[in-house]
């Protein structure tokens, strides 16, 4: 700060600037008011006499904003900066731009400019390693209150367990910093990290903010911390975001749900912000679960106890969150906050908060005295102080898994609901029906176990009279079959009516195909003989010749028998391949069955037999992606590449998610080379790489054995390259776009109708086709209580 002298000189010059500009205008309109019509004239003088009153209005303006701005100051003693007498006997670090640590001498000004603060941390080995060094050989002048900041909050000596990486966020601008390990986080050592974090974020809004000029550095990080509240979110680059929203239906609760993550994201707080939401528009509610840091967390900010601060700060972080979601959407009414520890659920601070309640607590919030007197008494909060006065857990207003913001029947079966479905569902999902969405043939019986089990009793007796009850009552022929076979069960003495887990396996997947699948799989997984492959096609042809006999699961004229391995299968299904037949779901075990016989078939060489059953995968999975490949692996052992090779192509244009795609894509990179279109299969290699994480290393592996090999022009592609090499060789890229348009609708409309059960895979699937921090929110949201 400047002293007494330079205040005034920078003062007159000020008036000096002001008067001269205005004696130039008013000489500037009386000129143009010496000639023209008298109208004119009269017009000028005028003008001239009203600039000069409003530059002599500025200036009193000016200058009454100036004494406003110093009284403020004077207000809190705390906020004024010290006079050096003062400063020099202090026991803190020194607070100004300009202060050195006590007892040493000022770092010397480096020749050829200071070191870029950000390029500097991006590019550290150890950004905790670089900050010493910097703080210990830089001129402090030059990067504000970071070297005190630093010290205050005991940085400069933490001794981190491993090097710690920095990185600057592309949505908020927040720097967010890693330990270099994969050892599990210590809380100390998350505390020390996220204080760091705020530490430079802090110092980047200190010295990137507009200061009046006799501002104390206290009161200027004062300002900072107060103003938590009020911030308002970054504007970023987000397709998938973007696109997301523009075809959500608005007013919709996907709609909010994208809108409050995506906001919250995008927020350029002090701390990182950690936080799970639950939405229930229904009800007009928004329920946050956030953390908030620990009063050690707050040192940096002098003055004042770490406590009072990490109080206010807790209070300001819950109102800031509560403003994003009423912004989110005119549903929401009501927003509770539960705020808490890292790594704790005690509910420390709880607010219930309505739009008149956030604005009162608001005004509260920003005052220095959430700092000096501590947080308001007000029906909207709820918290209490321990002996070192941090908060004491409390009781939440509602809680994310409550009923109140979840109910249960966002998750029942839909395989059981057969109640018609709206027609964004019918658009987006290709859905007449709710259950028209379902793939768990075993969802009926699942559910009447989940019923029956409370009330089996103790005694075989009590248990058997339980289920021949259900066989009577039950319209599910499936579920009656199971009470037959549980009750043969209980009475042979094979299970006992205590052990629960065994008798809901024989219930829920029991019967003789059940017992015969999973015998095979563990028969597979076991590295088998020639004679165990053998025994196991025996048993499990045993188990499927009946049906096969019985043509139990053959399509007819009013309906079709269909599996799926997941619910964007179901949806491809539907909006493709769905004839207006009525869908009747095959069990797992019958489609496990032929899979396991087909593949034991190809280990023994008997290739016609596993492709009949590869065969019949095909037709009750024709959206499937694993059945064409179990047939691919038919065609290869039996060296009918090129048919191979055209059933992985047309698998691609109608994979229903992308990891099935870079699978189909890394199988067909074997089958080109296996072909001698080696080019090809460098360009397939690559497409899989491109496309998922979970293929990558093993097509990475397969590509770099293919090119140490060499051939004549084979080198890796540039990406571009790799679409127009695949276009060349007539092998379709995956539409991408679509695959992402028809996914992000789906998830919307079984949002919007509460049927979390299918929105929550369906997100999953669209995650995988491409990432975004906001999207995994919402994807957290929807998970099952």
């Amino acid at each position: 700060m400047g002293n007494t002298g330079d205040g005034r000189s920078r003062g007159v010059m000020r008036a000096l600037v002001i008067v001269l500009v205005a004696i130039l205008v008013v000489i500037a309109c009386l000129l143009l008011a010496q000639e023209g019509p008298n109208d004119t004239k009269i017009a000028g003088r005028l003008g001239a006499v009203v600039v000069a009153v409003l530059a002599l209005l500025v200036y009193q303006g000016m200058e009454r904003r100036r004494g406003r701005t110093e009284k403020d100051f004077a207000d809190e003693p705390w906020m004024s900066a010290p006079a050096p007498s003062q400063a020099a006997g202090h026991a803190e670090a020194p607070e100004g731009p300009d202060a050195t640590p006590e007892g040493t001498a000022p770092a010397r000004p480096r020749r050829g400019g200071e070191a870029n603060l950000d390029g500097m941390l991006a590019h550290a080995g150890d950004v905790l390693l670089a900050l010493q060094d910097l703080v210990h050989h830089a001129d402090p002048s030059s990067y504000g209150m970071l070297p005190s900041l630093l010290r205050r909050a005991g940085l400069l000596e933490w001794d981190a367990p491993a090097p710690v990486g920095a990185i600057k966020l592309r949505r908020n601008g927040r720097w967010w910093l890693t330990l270099r390990t994969e050892e599990p986080l210590p809380e100390e050592a998350y505390d020390r990290l996220t204080t760091l974090e705020a530490v430079l974020n802090v110092n980047d809004d200190l010295m990137s903010g507009s200061w009046p000029e006799k501002a104390s550095p206290i009161w200027r990080l004062t300002q900072v911390l107060s103003g938590v509240c009020d911030l308002t979110p970054r504007s970023c680059e987000r397709p998938l975001v973007t696109d997301l929203l523009d075809r959500a239906e608005a007013g919709g609760e996907w709609s909010c749900r994208l809108r409050f993550a995506d906001s919250v994201e995008n927020l350029p707080a002090p701390f990182r912000i950690e936080f799970d939401f639950q939405v229930n528009l229904e009800r007009g509610l928004l329920g946050i679960d956030v953390t908030v840091p620990r009063p050690a967390c707050l040192a940096f900010a002098g003055v004042r106890s770490p406590q009072a601060w990490a109080r206010a700060y807790a209070l300001r972080l819950a109102l800031l969150l509560a403003r994003r979601a009423f912004a989110a959407a005119e549903g929401v009414r009501r927003v509770v906050v539960n705020c808490h520890e890292h790594g704790e659920k005690d509910v420390l601070l709880a607010a219930d908060l309505t739009k008149d309640a956030l604005e009162r607590l608001r005004a509260a919030a920003r005052s220095p005295k959430a700092v000096d007197v501590g947080l308001p008494e007000d029906p909207a909060l709820r918290y209490a102080l321990d002996d070192e006065g941090w908060f004491a857990p409390v009781e939440p207003f509602a809680e994310l898994d409550g009923a109140e913001l979840c109910p249960a029947t966002r998750w029942l079966p839909v395989e059981l609901d057969s109640a018609p479905c709206a027609d964004a569902l019918r658009r987006s999902c290709g859905a007449a029906r709710v259950c028209d969405l379902g793939i768990m043939e075993k969802a009926g019986r699942a559910g009447a176990w989940n019923d029956l089990a409370g009330r089996l009793g103790t005694t075989t007796q009590e248990a058997v009279s339980q289920l021949i009850a259900l066989r009577g009552a039950t319209d599910d022929l499936t579920v009656a079959e199971a009470c037959e076979h549980v009750s043969k069960a209980l009475v042979d003495g094979t299970v006992d009516v205590t052990d629960q887990r065994a008798l809901a396996e024989l219930f829920v997947d029991g019967g003789t195909l059940g017992s015969a699948t999973r015998a095979g799989r563990a028969t597979l997984e076991a590295d088998p003989t020639p004679e165990q492959l053998d025994a196991l096609v025996g048993s499990l042809e045993a188990v499927l010749s009946p049906i096969v006999e019985t043509g139990l699961y053959l399509d007819d004229q009013d309906c079709v028998y269909r599996y799926f391995n997941s619910v964007p299968e179901r949806v491809a299904y539907n909006l493709t391949d769905d004839d207006g037949r009525r869908v009747r779901l095959v069990p797992d075990e019958y489609y496990a069955a032929h899979s396991y016989a087909s593949r034991a078939l190809t280990m023994l060489g008997r290739i016609p037999e596993a492709l009949a059953h590869a065969d019949e995968l095909m037709r009750v999975a024709p959206a499937t992606p694993d059945a064409a490949l179990s047939k691919v692996r038919c065609l290869e052992e039996a060296s009918r590449i090129f048919e191979a090779a055209d059933l992985l192509k047309r698998t691609i244009e109608t994979c229903p998610t992308v990891r099935e795609m870079a699978i189909c894509f890394y199988r067909l990179a074997f089958m080109e080379w296996k072909l001698g279109r080696s080019d090809l299969a460098v360009a397939c290699y690559q497409r899989a790489i491109m496309l998922h994480e979970d293929i990558a290393d093993q097509a990475r592996s397969e590509l770099s054995d293919l090119l140490e090999a060499g051939g004549e022009g084979l080198r890796p592609l540039e990406e571009p390259e790799v679409l127009d090499v695949l276009e060349a060789g007539e092998i379709p890229p995956g539409d991408l776009g679509a695959l992402r348009s028809r996914t992000g609708d789906a998830v919307g409309a079984c949002v919007d109708a509460g049927l979390f059960s299918v929105a929550r895979p369906l997100m999953g699937a669209y995650l995988e086709l491409g990432r975004d921090d906001a999207l995994l929110d919402v994807y957290r949201s929807l998970v099952r209580p």
